[in-house]
C-alpha cells in the first residue's frame, strides 16, 4: 500500500479541534464533540439528550424580582437546582435556557463578533453600547508591549472608579426610591481609569494564578479536658457576705458574738489547719492524667464566617513607540501618569489631631477663682476659697440677713440630712441598678457593600471569563529599564499592581463573577416536586441516604418495610403519599444545601 499524504492531511485535518482553518468541522471519536462544542459521542442517547430541557419556577429569594415568575431549566450538574445564567448579555428578566444548546452564533456567547474579536470591534462595541463610561480607546492598546503579539480574547482589563463598585458595571440599573417595581434608571459607573493587559505567562499574568480560589467554611477545635471548678465563696458562711466586710472591727466582733463564734474559733476556722480549699489533687498529681486514656478528646464545630482568598497580581508593560511622530518619551511619560492615577492618590500632610471626651458628670463651679491660680495668686485664690465657703455656709445655716440664730441653724442641719440621705439612696440605687451616663457610645455596625473602587475584567471583553468588583489596590510595584531609547529614556515600564477583594465571597458572590455580575447561578426551585423524580421512580428506586430510604421505604441493608416497626415503611401508604413526603423531605434537605 502506497503512502499517500493527502490522506494523511485529512486524517490530521479531521483530529482537529474546529478552527478557521479546518476543513471538516467534526472531530474524531478519539476527541470527542460535535463541531459546534466539544462534546460529540460522550454519554450518547437518552442521558445528555435530556440536558436543560426540563425547567420549573424558581423560589422568589434566589432570583431578581424580573424573573421570579418565569421557568428555569433544571441544572445538569446538580437535579435539585435551576441553572440561572445570564452572562455579558444576558438580564434579569429572561431565562436563558433556549441558549443552552450550543448553536453557531450563540447570541448567549455573544455572537460572531465574540467569536473573530478584534480591538476595533471592542472599541466600536463599547462606545455604541456604553457611550463614554467603560469606552475603550485606541492609546490603551497602542503602547502596549504585546500589542498584537497576544490574541484579544486573552484581554485583562482593569478600571477604577471614583467610588465602591459591585461586579456588574455593564447593566447596572436601580430602582428609584419610592418609585414602581418595574421602573428602573441607568446607575452605571464611570470609569476614571482604564488600563489593559493580557493573559499568559509571557505578559505575566498566567490563567492558572489569577484565576486561582481558596474558599471554604471556618471550623474551630473543641477539646474536652478535665475542668477544676472554684467554688468560691459558696457556702462560706456569714463572714463571706459582703456587708460583712464593709463592718468595722466593733459591728464584726458584734456579729460574731451575736453567732456565738468566739475569737479562737474564728481563727482556726479561717486560719488553721483543713482551712484551705486548694485543689489538692491537682496539686498532687500535677503530672498524672485524670481520667480515661484511650478516647476521643476533641471535635470540629462551625465558626463564624467564611474564608475566601484571590489575591492576584496584575502585570502591565508598555513600550517606547513612536506612533504618529508624538514623541515616544512625552508618550510614555503620559502612560506613566495614566497608571499612577490607577495605583494611587495624591495626598495632603496630617500631623495629627485631637479628640477630647470627658467632663461628663459636671454638679457646680468649683470652690475658688480657678483663673488666679493659673496666674499664680496664691493668696488670691485662696482668699476667694474662704470667701465661697463662708457665702455658702451664711446662705445653709443664716437667715435671710445671712445671721445666726438657733432656728436657722436647726433648717441648716435639715437640709444637711436631707442631702446626706438623698445621697446615700442615690450611692445605694447606683450600686444595685446601675446609672445611666450621657457620653456612653457603641460601636457601629459595618456594611456589607463594596469598599472597593477597582474593577477586574478577564478574558474577551465581548464574552468575559470573569468579572470582578469591589476591588482593592494596596500595593504597585513599578519597574524602569532595559535600556535607553529615544531622548535617552528607558524603553520599557512595567507595573505590577496588587489587587484583591474587598471581602470574602460566598458561594453566590462567586457565581456571580462568571455570571457578569447578573446574580447568583444556582436557584431553588418553588417546589422540589416540579424537579424530582416520578412517583414510581420513588417507590422503586429509593433515594437513600445511610440505611434509611427517604421515600419513607428502607434500603437493601435493612429489614423490609413490612417487618419495620415504627417507622414510615410499616404505615400503610400509596406511592403519591411516598413521593410527597420524599419531595417535602429532600426539598428541605437541598434548599439548605443551594440556598445556604
Amino acid at each position: 500500500m502506497g503512502f499517500n499524504l493527502s490522506n494523511k492531511i485529512q486524517n490530521l485535518n479531521d483530529a482537529m479541534f474546529p478552527g478557521p482553518n479546518k476543513a471538516n468541522g467534526n472531530l474524531i471519536s478519539a476527541f470527542g464533540g460535535e463541531s459546534l462544542g466539544f462534546a460529540r459521542g460522550a454519554l450518547e442517547g437518552p442521558a445528555s439528550g435530556q440536558f436543560y430541557t426540563t425547567s420549573s419556577k424558581a423560589s422568589a429569594d434566589t432570583v431578581a424580582m424580573g424573573i421570579k415568575d418565569q421557568e428555569i431549566r433544571t441544572a445538569i450538574g446538580n437535579k435539585y437546582a435551576l441553572f440561572n445564567f445570564q452572562g455579558f448579555y444576558g438580564n434579569l428578566q429572561t431565562p436563558q435556557g433556549e441558549n443552552f444548546i450550543d448553536s453557531e452564533s450563540n447570541p448567549l456567547m455573544g455572537g460572531a463578533n465574540a467569536k473573530t474579536v478584534n480591538i476595533s470591534k471592542v472599541i466600536t462595541y463599547y462606545d455604541q453600547n456604553f457611550g463614554g463610561k467603560l469606552a475603550y480607546k485606541p492609546a490603551d492598546f497602542l503602547y502596549g508591549k504585546y500589542y498584537k503579539k497576544i490574541p484579544v480574547n486573552h484581554l485583562i482589563t482593569l478600571r477604577r472608579f471614583a467610588t465602591p463598585i459591585p461586579d456588574n458595571i455593564y447593566h447596572y440599573n436601580i430602582r428609584p426610591k419610592g418609585g414602581a417595581q418595574t421602573e428602573s434608571v441607568d446607575a452605571s459607573h464611570v470609569a476614571g481609569v482604564t488600563a489593559v493587559t493580557y493573559l499568559g505567562e509571557t505578559a505575566g499574568n498566567k490563567l492558572t494564578d489569577i484565576l486561582k480560589f481558596n474558599y471554604g467554611l471556618n471550623y474551630k477545635k473543641l477539646e474536652a479536658e478535665m475542668e477544676a471548678i472554684d467554688s468560691g465563696d459558696a457556702g462560706g458562711g456569714y463572714t463571706k457576705q459582703p456587708f460583712y466586710k464593709k463592718l468595722g472591727g466593733m459591728g464584726q466582733a458584734t456579729l460574731d458574738a451575736a453567732k456565738g463564734v468566739s475569737s479562737g474559733a474564728k481563727f482556726r476556722a479561717q486560719n488553721g489547719s483543713g482551712s484551705s480549699t486548694a485543689d489538692r489533687l491537682g496539686t498532687t498529681y500535677a503530672n498524672f492524667v485524670l481520667g480515661p486514656i484511650n478516647v476521643i478528646d476533641e471535635t470540629m464545630i462551625r465558626d463564624r464566617g467564611i474564608n475566601f482568598a484571590n489575591d492576584m497580581t496584575l502585570t502591565f508593560e508598555y513600550e517606547l513607540k513612536s506612533l504618529s511622530y508624538v514623541n515616544p518619551k512625552i508618550a510614555m511619560i503620559d502612560i506613566m501618569s495614566n497608571m499612577l492615577a490607577m495605583s494611587t492618590n495624591n495626598a495632603q500632610f496630617f500631623g495629627g489631631g485631637h479628640r477630647y471626651y470627658g467632663s461628663a458628670g459636671f454638679v457646680a463651679s468649683q470652690f475658688g477663682d480657678v483663673s488666679k491660680l493659673r496666674n499664680g495668686d496664691f493668696s488670691g485664690y485662696m482668699g476667694s476659697v474662704v470667701n465661697d465657703v463662708e457665702t455658702g455656709m451664711k446662705g445653709l445655716f443664716g437667715d435671710a440677713n445671712g445671721n445666726f440664730n438657733a432656728n436657722s441653724v436647726v433648717d441648716g442641719l435639715k437640709k444637711v440630712g436631707t442631702t446626706m440621705l438623698g445621697n446615700m439612696l442615690g450611692g445605694f440605687l447606683s450600686d444595685q441598678v446601675g446609672g445611666a451616663t450621657g457620653t456612653a457610645a457603641t460601636k457601629a455596625f459595618i456594611d456589607g457593600g463594596p469598599t472597593g473602587d477597582w474593577h477586574v475584567t478577564v478574558g474577551n471583553p465581548l464574552n468575559p471569563i470573569v468579572m470582578m468588583g469591589n476591588m482593592i489596590c494596596d500595593n504597585t510595584v513599578m519597574t524602569l529599564g532595559e535600556g535607553l531609547g529615544y531622548d535617552d529614556f528607558p524603553m520599557e515600564v512595567k507595573f505590577e499592581i496588587d489587587v484583591k477583594h474587598g471581602k470574602p465571597r460566598d458561594k453566590g458572590d462567586i457565581e456571580n463573577m462568571f455570571n457578569a455580575g447578573n446574580g447568583r447561578i444556582y436557584a431553588s426551585a418553588q417546589g422540589m416536586e416540579d424537579i424530582l423524580p416520578t412517583e414510581e421512580a420513588y417507590t422503586d428506586a429509593s433515594i437513600e441516604t445511610g440505611t434509611v430510604s427517604l421515600s419513607g421505604t428502607q434500603s437493601q441493608n435493612a429489614a423490609p418495610p413490612a417487618a419495620a416497626k415504627g417507622d414510615a415503611g410499616s404505615k400503610p401508604s400509596t406511592a403519591a403519599a411516598n413521593t410527597s413526603v420524599s419531595a417535602e423531605y429532600v426539598s428541605n434537605l437541598t434548599q439548605m444545601l443551594i440556598d445556604s
